[in-house]
């Protein structure tokens, strides 16, 4: 279902839905869809969190829904079964002990037979004794001396009188898209709700707020992932401030972003609650905010930078809020009473803006509008415009509306078109059609003509001319490049000696920005070596890199035939991705051959992402900086050139750190230096020199999110060298500082084969190279939360899947590793536990026996982690060392270093694949095995190394 709704209340008091995506192609779900209280209850008005809608009903009662969601909502409960030795056997415990059973701690006794959960719960399961096997004997005990000592053994000593069995027990939210009443200690009634803050709580929690009958504003306690309906209510302090009677709060607001709360009093007032934060989330003080033209206002909405009211006279009012960069709340004393702007004059009655200040609301006649045309620039729009109805609720009114969850920078067309939706659909498949028949007749032409536009070239007898810059040792010099059939030639004046290089010899390109001085570069492998082509512009080198992926594309078609069955898919360190194939004939056997990565051809793909993974059927799937993850279409050939017919939507957000670089220098102290010291300039971006608060991008697919850089910390850092580590110093001491700036920027592109999948934020994914008995294919994920889940019903035609199913555990997990000859998921928990499961198995997992406090040592929050593996042997990644684990021998080697080591990955062959500084295709390992069951790695067999491959890249894919 799709992670963001719109939610509104019609006259006949119905909650609805409408889903906020911003591609419809997306999700299954774009139509209305109406939610009303199984009870019958009239619903008066509503607000929504990105997982949960709040609701007050005509008896006053606040109601929750909780929307259906990948991740399981569960607790786990935990029982200690307490015993004493006495009498030569283990009994209960004794009088003056702890109960026989409790907490952990021992002072709070606990009931097994007690089953009452709150309204929405339910239990998963009985209880059941929990199992470790480095802490826990076969039977689940630990032994200790003493209950009070901290030590706890898995074996029985001479010595040891107590015991103690963990039982667990899981209860889950089942009641989602059910309304349920909140409970309430002292049966409250409330008139108005109001929800947000979440850009400053953390993950899952917000603040909501409420009126209760008796005029006061409340807040609801403990909102978060797993308690959504929160424990109770916490009353705020009533509004005092001289000059204003503010008895009573009959409105209220809270920006969805920051924790900024409104209140409207009775008589068209407005105040603020200043202080509120994680901490202090009920805020300190109370603050008076003017209303405009100081007329009374009636309703009133807030979202990261505007503030929209309407007055008592039917004008709509719009300003500008600025916001503290440091501490990210709003600066509302900046607010005049003249600072508003009007908007328009009557017509609209409801009003809700959206985290990126767009505006929905409710007119006069109970239609949903929208405000069109909102920008940075154009914060206020230009007008209101109707929305359509879809489904099956149409001609409707409506009472309450409320957008805050919603993200998306600007309204879909389809939102305000009846027709744009389907007419979209129609025309995207008689593309397709078109694609299709346009490949399978360009499949029978060999040796295409390529063809460069290019306002300044010569294009005589099938030779272009493109006029760049070459690089040469540490700069750049101006050049033309000449390109016919067979050669490509780099000349300039009488000092410079020509170069040629065969086109045949060009393996791959890839493009890259460089910001000082700012170009950008085009990157030319030709195996083993490689050429760096500069450009005063993206157009110019758009032109260029078509023209050679046009001479790469043409020589992989007539040189194989398999090229899916032997390639590889790289994301570069810039998040461009690109398909290398490993399939080429044979000059001398006339047969397909293997050809080693490093002097492999490769294309590049539109897209941008973090790591990527490939398996069976073509299946590719990859996963964003901001954890989306998307899958390629099934219909997409990187052989085919016709890339445009393919217009699924990608988005992607990456925050750009900057670090500010100072030395000392006599009698001056610390002063901004010129040129480049050790490798370190004045200004470093990405570990490269770059301007003084630059605002270049990569491409024109890149855009702002920030209007400017921030400061991430006011503090300086200190080393005594300019390279060296740096440290924060109260003594100020080192002969170097330096500090760190950051701005957000915004990856968007509509032409690309990746069809976004909704999912939670995701760590990674992991792709079956093999197709199960049903023919479907096994897609793994893990969230960043640490939580599985299985993609079901992916195939050839269905390339996205139909839904999520979740592997349940009781902790969190590191990393995992799809098995797919068996079908199994391994998994290394947080606290190194290893464990495997069948992925169609109903059984609790299986713990590996075996001491791994080897690798676990290793571990930490900054460490990063790989775990791949073939047939019972797992290969684990911690930093720039790996580990070989014999599952079936249970023995584990001993660790392995290698230069930048940085992934580790297995293709369907069993051969493990390296990326340091090089990719190294290992395909065996010889271990010699000890008596005392250790192992260490004697010598990497049959190696396969692709030079200088691995530095440019950041995740590597095989087949």
């Amino acid at each position: 279902m799709p992670a963001e709704y719109i939610w509104i209340v019609s006259e006949n008091g119905v909650p609805c839905r409408i889903p906020a995506v911003q591609d419809p192609r997306c999700t299954s779900e774009v139509d209305w869809q109406e939610v009303p209280c199984s009870d019958g209850s009239s619903i008066l008005t509503i607000v929504s969190s990105a997982t949960s809608a709040f609701a007050i009903d005509k008896t006053g009662r606040a109601l929750v829904l909780v929307l259906p969601t990948h991740i399981a909502i569960r607790e786990r409960v935990e029982i200690y079964a307490n015993q004493r030795w006495y009498l030569f056997r283990w009994a209960n415990t004794l009088f003056l002990d702890r109960p026989r059973f409790s907490d952990e701690t021992g002072r709070i006794p606990i009931d097994p037979s007690y089953n009452e959960v709150e309204p929405g719960w339910s239990w998963e399961e009985p209880w059941s004794t929990h199992f470790d096997p480095r802490k826990f004997d076969s039977e689940g005990w630990q032994y200790s001396h003493f209950f009070l000592s901290g030590k706890w053994e898995k074996k029985c000593g001479s010595f040891h009188y107590v015991r103690r069995k963990i039982f667990k027990r899981h209860m889950r939210y089942t009641a989602h898209d059910q309304w349920i009443e909140m409970s309430s200690e002292d049966g409250m009634m409330f008139t108005e709700l109001a929800i947000g803050g979440m850009d400053v709580m953390e993950e899952g929690e917000s603040l909501l707020f409420a009126i209760g009958t008796d005029g006061n504003v409340y807040r609801r306690e403990d909102i978060q992932t797993n308690q959504p309906s929160g424990s109770d209510w916490d009353k705020l302090p009533k509004i005092k401030l001289k000059g204003f009677d503010a008895d009573e709060v009959i409105l209220i607001a809270v920006s969805p972003s920051l924790a900024t709360l409104l209140c409207i009093t009775w008589d068209g007032k407005m105040f603020s609650r200043r202080g509120i934060s994680r901490r202090t989330p009920s805020g300190v003080t109370w603050q008076n905010i003017p209303t405009p033209r100081n007329k009374a206002v009636i309703c009133a909405s807030i979202g990261t930078r505007t503030l929209w009211c309407i007055t008592a006279d039917g004008s709509v009012w719009f300003t500008r809020v600025q916001v503290g960069e440091k501490r990210k709340e709003h600066l509302l004393e900046s607010i005049s009473a003249s600072g508003y702007q009007l908007v328009t004059q009557g017509g609209i009655c409801k009003v809700t803006v959206t985290k990126n200040d767009q505006v929905f609301c409710i007119s006069t006649s109970g239609k949903i509008e929208v405000r069109t045309g909102i920008e940075k620039e154009e914060p206020s729009g230009k007008r209101f415009e109707k929305i359509i109805d879809r489904g099956e609720i149409v001609d409707q009114k409506w009472i309450s509306i409320n957008a805050g969850a919603v993200t998306f920078s600007q309204i879909p067309e389809f939102f305000m078109s009846s027709t744009s939706l389907q007419s979209k659909f129609e025309i995207l498949e008689r593309l397709q059609e078109a694609s299709d028949r346009s490949w399978t007749a360009m499949k029978n032409i060999k040796g295409a003509e390529i063809e460069l536009e290019n306002d300044a070239d010569q294009n005589m007898d099938n030779i272009k001319l493109i006029r760049c810059q070459f690089k040469i040792g540490d700069g750049f010099r101006s050049v033309n490049v000449w390109i016919n059939d067979t050669h490509m030639e780099i000349s300039a004046d009488e000092k410079f000696t020509k170069k040629q290089i065969e086109v045949c010899a060009i393996k791959s390109v890839l493009p890259s920005f460089q910001r000082l001085p700012q170009k950008y570069l085009l990157k030319i492998f030709t195996g083993g070596e490689s050429e760096c082509f500069a450009f005063t512009d993206e157009k110019s080198r758009g032109s260029f890199h078509a023209c050679l992926e046009s001479i790469i594309r043409d020589h992989i078609l007539s040189s194989t035939r398999s090229s899916f069955g032997e390639s590889m898919w790289s994301v570069s360190c810039e998040g461009i991705v690109r398909w290398h194939c490993f399939a080429e004939m044979s000059k001398e056997s006339g047969y397909e051959k293997r050809v080693n990565p490093g002097v492999s051809r490769g294309l590049t793909i539109d897209g941008h992402f973090e790591s990527i993974d490939c398996g069976a059927k073509r299946a590719v799937w990859a996963m964003n900086g901001t954890g989306s993850l998307y899958s390629l279409s099934s219909k997409f050939d990187p052989l085919d050139s016709h890339e445009t017919y393919f217009d699924f939507k990608m988005v992607d957000q990456v925050t750009l750190r900057m670090f500010e670089y100072q030395k000392t220098a006599i009698f001056r102290g610390f002063i901004t230096f010129q040129g480049v010291q050790k490798g370190i300039s004045a200004w470093m971006c990405d570990g490269k020199p770059c301007p003084p608060s630059f605002s270049s991008l990569p491409s024109t697919n890149w855009s702002w999110i920030d209007a400017k850089w921030q400061l991430e910390d006011d503090k300086w850092e200190y080393s005594n060298e300019i390279d060296g580590v740096y440290v924060a110093s109260e003594k100020e001491q080192g002969r170097a500082r330096r500090r760190s700036w950051f701005r957000r920027a915004r990856f968007e592109s509509n032409k690309t084969p990746w069809c976004h999948v909704e999912a939670p934020s995701i760590q990674c994914i992991r792709v079956a190279k093999t197709e199960s008995l049903d023919g479907t294919i096994a897609v793994v994920a893990l969230t960043k939360d640490g939580h599985i889940l299985k993609r079901t019903g992916v195939d050839r035609e269905k390339f996205t899947g139909q839904n999520w199913q979740q592997i349940l555990v009781d902790f969190p997990i590191a990393c995992i590793h799809l098995e797919w000859e068996e079908e199994m998921i391994w998994c290394v928990t947080t606290d190194g536990l290893t464990m495997l499961k069948h992925l169609e198995s109903t059984e609790d997992w299986e713990h590996l026996d075996m001491d791994v406090t080897s690798i676990t040592r290793h571990f930490t929050s900054k460490n990063s982690f790989d775990l791949t593996g073939y047939s019972g042997i797992l290969f684990a990644r911690i930093n720039n060392i790996i580990f070989r684990i014999d599952t079936t021998e249970e023995t584990i080697s001993d660790a392995y270093p290698m230069d930048n080591l940085q992934q580790a990955v297995v293709d369907r062959r069993g051969s493990i694949c390296i990326r340091g500084a090089n990719i190294t295709v290992v395909r065996e390992w010889r271990v010699f095995s000890y008596t005392d069951r250790k192992a260490t790695i004697i010598a990497l067999g049959r190696v396969e190394r692709a030079s200088s491959m691995g530095i440019e890249l950041k995740s590597v894919a095989f087949y």
